[in-house]
């Protein structure tokens, strides 16, 4: 396995071109966001949400990237607005080197939240609202 399909695919990102996108998604791509509880499902879905995602943030940097056989950690950062986020994508890819699936894990919470309320409408899921508890 290889991952041929990896630097394409990110690529296609930072030249915010979504259509680009699929080729390098095997057809039952699973996307895991913090966003939603529930993986987007399906090469369709998971571009819509990238698409999306290019559409509602101003900056997406890839910081580094760590790569094996068939597996990829990509470090990135993500601002929209205010709101910024660093983060690892994990990529797994397939036999063919298309990208199985991906799993999003963003910090800070506060930042999350924010970028979340940018794209919940483009996305179709419900915002999200932070809210802070008292101390007791």
């Amino acid at each position: 396995m290889k991952m041929i399909h990896a630097q394409p695919f990110l690529d296609a990102m930072h030249a915010r071109a979504p259509a680009a996108l699929a080729e390098h998604l095997d057809p039952n791509v699973t996307l895991s966001s913090p966003f939603v509880t529930d993986p987007f499902v399906g090469r369709d879905a998971v571009v819509r949400v990238l698409k999306a995602l290019l559409a509602g943030v101003d900056e997406f940097e890839t910081t580094a990237i760590v790569a094996g056989e068939n597996r990829a950690a990509i470090m990135l950062r993500i601002r929209a607005g205010e709101a910024q986020v660093t983060g690892v994508d994990d990529m797994i890819v397939g036999e063919d080197g298309r990208i199985t699936s991906m799993t999003v894990q963003w910090r800070p919470l506060a930042g999350i939240v924010a970028i979340q309320q940018k794209l919940a409408p483009l996305v179709g899921v419900p915002a999200l609202e932070l809210v802070e508890q008292g101390r007791g």
